[in-house]
């Protein structure tokens, strides 16, 4: 794509902010003229251990994407373990450029590598000069560039922080820990993607100089780092929609809590925006009418999101031998088949087909 000088005003049907899941997800539902606007190129820096569901990427037509495939989950503490049977939702590890491709690959969008500063006389600015749509879509990540206006949203109350790092280990398997001596309001993980594992370590309070503790866990697992990735992500909902901006993904607060899956929730809720921006830019509904029922439609789970936050505290404050006796109980009959699939299959997405041209 050609740079635009700093005076053209180029008019499209919508704007997404943002190509990565919650911004592939709403591109892929679209037609018309339509611009993808992220400052990197697409698949090249991953945030994300990047597991979900298997169903996820055979329901989005990205299934070679996929590293790993796990149907047990170990939960680790320093007095015992539990293992979790996901045969019935397994779950996978996938390549993130690999998964993002696949998506674009799916969008009659152009792509526009360019860094958004803001939105000016109803235009959205960027280095790449100025674009104009009667849809905006900001879906670029916890910063959100345009509805929280650039500010340094991680200062703010609700949001976690992950460090990861990749690192040769291959005989772990799935696995969270729970250590208060690695790390006090937080969680430990290794995802295992084939030859190699992504390890890490969150903090439900957002502290972010985790390197020292995530060094301790290597050594315990027995890995050497390579580099270190880190990110903010939200943990609970903000508003999914600013004035006449669509938010989706973690712009709109849709990581989950507790298990800080943002993956699946980015996806679902851009797919559901993308078909009502559809519906606007087809004539067929309002763009009122249509951030209203989006907003309605992302509220419909605050409740759920909130029994997540709940469990989320728990982990966080409660003594490590409490949450050990609750994840050993989550893991017994009759309480893992009912609440399992359930989790799994949230934002199951109805079809992996995009819309026909």
């Amino acid at each position: 794509a050609g740079a635009q000088t700093p005076m053209t005003v180029k008019q499209f049907d919508a704007i997404v902010v943002g190509a990565s899941f919650a911004g592939l997800g709403v591109a892929r539902q679209l037609q018309g003229e339509v611009l993808i606007l992220d400052r990197n190129e697409i698949g090249a820096v991953q945030t994300s251990a990047c597991g979900t569901p298997l169903w996820v990427p055979e329901s989005l037509g990205v299934r070679t994407s996929v590293l790993q495939i796990h149907d047990r989950l170990t939960v680790r503490t320093p007095q015992s373990s539990v293992t979790y049977d996901l045969s019935e939702v397994p779950f996978c590890t996938f390549d993130y450029k690999a998964f993002c491709l696949g998506l674009l690959a799916q969008c009659r969008a152009r792509f526009l590598r360019a860094t958004v500063t803001g939105i000016e006389e109803g235009s959205v600015v960027t280095s790449e000069g100025r674009f104009r749509a009667p849809i905006i879509v900001d879906a670029s990540g916890w910063r959100g560039t345009l509805v929280n206006g650039r500010r340094p949203a991680a200062s703010r109350r609700g949001y976690s922080f992950g460090l990861e790092t990749r690192a040769r280990l291959t005989d772990e398997g799935l696995s969270f820990w729970l250590d208060k001596r690695l790390i006090r309001r937080g969680l430990g993980w290794v995802f295992p993607v084939g030859g190699a594992s992504l390890i890490g370590l969150g903090s439900y309070s957002g502290a972010s100089k985790l390197k020292p503790a995530l060094d301790r866990f290597l050594s315990e697992v027995g890995a050497e780092a390579t580099t270190y990735h880190g990110t903010y992500f939200p943990n609970r909902l903000l508003r999914p929609r600013v004035a006449r901006l669509f938010a989706v993904g973690d712009a709109a607060g849709q990581c989950m809590p507790f298990t800080a899956e943002g993956i699946r929730p980015a996806l679902y809720f851009g797919g559901e925006c993308g078909k009502l921006v559809q519906e606007v830019i087809a004539g067929r509904l309002s763009l009122g009418e249509a951030l209203d029922r989006y907003r309605r439609h992302v509220e419909g789970y605050r409740r759920a999101y909130r029994v997540l936050w709940l469990a989320q505290l728990f982990a966080a404050h409660a003594p490590t031998r409490w949450f050990a006796a609750f994840t050993r109980l989550a893991a017994r009959d009759p309480l893992l088949p009912r609440w399992w699939p359930r989790y799994g299959w949230f934002g199951r997405f109805e079809a992996a087909a995009v819309p026909a041209p």
